[in-house]
């Protein structure tokens, strides 16, 4: 994975309690909701919450987990996922958090212990975005995240926009992955920025990766 090389990530809420916490992400907050309905969800790093009111359409349980003791309220437990209970939800979303984390092995851990059914993430495309953002401590190319994810199930890649407004699955990964791959080798990116500038937004490669990993029941 790409990590920021001679720099310290600020902290998430630092300066405020929404320092770093925009809601940049609300709409693959609902293209989630239209993968889970009817199930219990755990939001990983929920943030100021608005993601749990999405999700909240379409799912009868829903609560959310963050570190800050700002964040509390009634649906958000605030604490380590580590004291969370093995498979006590149906299904685990975390949107934009794993660039933050410091462990992230143990993270992706977590995540895939507290659900019973599946895992959803996403977390910006290193290939595009280069980890310049302050509060990140790396970033991963579509590939370094399936790696993450693999050993714990069966995994469906999905590119789209920071925000999640034009979501895309990745239907052929190994394709998508040398793409990405020649977009950040010197003698082939130049080439592969041109041809990425002209396709459809379905087969270019885009800025944010989402993963969503599921367990055989």
């Amino acid at each position: 994975m790409t990590k920021k090389s001679g720099r310290i990530a600020r902290t998430v809420g630092d300066i405020s309690v929404g320092a770093g916490r925009g809601p940049g992400q609300l709409q693959w907050y609902e293209f989630a909701s239209r993968l889970f309905q009817g199930k219990s969800i755990l939001d990983a790093g929920c943030g100021l919450g608005k993601g749990l009111t999405i999700l909240s359409q379409t799912n009868p349980i829903v609560v959310g987990q963050d570190l800050d003791p700002r964040l509390a309220r009634d649906n958000v437990v605030i604490g380590s996922l580590d004291t969370i209970e093995s498979n006590s939800f149906d299904f685990v979303t975390s949107m934009d958090v794993i660039e933050h984390v410091e462990d992230d092995r143990n993270f992706v851990a977590n995540l895939c212990r507290i659900a019973r059914e599946g895992v959803f993430v996403t977390t910006p495309n290193w290939t595009i975005t280069r980890c310049v953002w302050p509060y990140h401590l790396r970033e991963y190319t579509p590939r370094e995240l399936q790696a993450l994810f693999e050993p714990y199930g069966k995994v469906q890649l999905f590119k789209g926009d920071s925000a999640g407004a034009n979501v895309y699955p990745v239907r052929f990964p190994n394709l998508y992955h040398i793409a990405n791959d020649m977009r950040s080798f010197p003698l082939t990116s130049l080439f592969t920025r041109a041809v990425n500038k002209v396709l459809p937004d379905s087969q270019r490669i885009l800025g944010h990766n989402a993963l969503f990993v599921s367990f055989a029941l």
